[in-house]
């Protein structure tokens, strides 16, 4: 099977180098490739850069040359809810944008013309999740996770957050654009975020100090991902 992975920064591809033997590095334009393997698996890591059109386009570059047969986004995110902490890992069911509004033209808040208005992933993984979480010693959270180009770091703008998606839990900057890309190409994703902050007026102060523990938080459920996804 021919695995893509994309993380977003340094922290996130660096953890995720430990537990895959990559052999080969390659680099188009700005974005870095790593190809590998992991046991059966043909593994391509891509380190995306933050943002949607970043991440986009590290998409289109692994699909393109590589045509992954899944997709795994793995990263961080800002909790929208008390009862998250840091390090809890996340299994989002759906994502999408929160700064994305044509209800003027009668599309609900998020959604792009031509698509749905939330993006459904990961139904192979929570499934077996909830099947194996004793045997794992799992413990996750499932929700809809938005995506947009801002780094939420404000109480105000989490309330209104809250207001426009009640349903939200979490908010990160790049799930949503490659969940649109992958929709497109009809590419399974799966989406897998650590909870580094809370979104909060010290949101920059935590993702700084938390971000490497949430890394190697996000790259134990991968390698548990790897292992399994064949059986999924």
């Amino acid at each position: 099977m021919k695995i893509g992975i994309i993380g977003a920064i340094n922290q996130e591809t660096e953890r995720l180098k430990k537990i895959i033997h990559f052999y080969i590095e390659k680099k188009i334009n700005t974005y870095k490739i790593y190809i590998g393997k992991f046991k059966s698996h043909d593994v391509f890591l891509i380190k995306s850069g933050i943002g949607k059109v970043s991440a986009s386009v590290a998409t289109m570059i692994l699909i393109d040359l590589y045509k992954p047969d899944t997709i795994i986004n793995s990263g961080s995110a800002g909790s929208l809810q008390s009862f998250l902490k840091i390090g809890d890992i996340i299994i989002p069911k759906k994502t999408c944008y929160y700064d994305v509004d044509l209800t003027n033209f009668g599309y609900t808040r998020g959604q792009i013309p031509g698509y749905p208005k939330e993006f459904t992933v990961n139904e192979k993984i929570c499934n077996f999740f909830k099947k194996n979480a004793d045997k794992y010693q799992l413990k996750y959270i499932k929700g809809l996770i938005l995506s947009g180009d801002t780094f939420v770091r404000e109480n105000e703008s989490i309330k209104i957050l809250k207001k426009q998606f009640p349903s939200a839990i979490a908010v990160e900057m790049e799930s949503s654009a490659i969940a649109q890309v992958c929709y497109k190409f009809n590419i399974p994703l799966i989406i897998i975020k650590s909870i580094s902050d809370e979104s909060d007026n010290n949101a920059t102060v935590n993702f700084k100090e938390n971000i490497d523990f949430v890394s190697y938080q996000l790259s134990k459920f991968v390698k548990i991902i790897l292992e399994n996804l064949i059986d999924m």
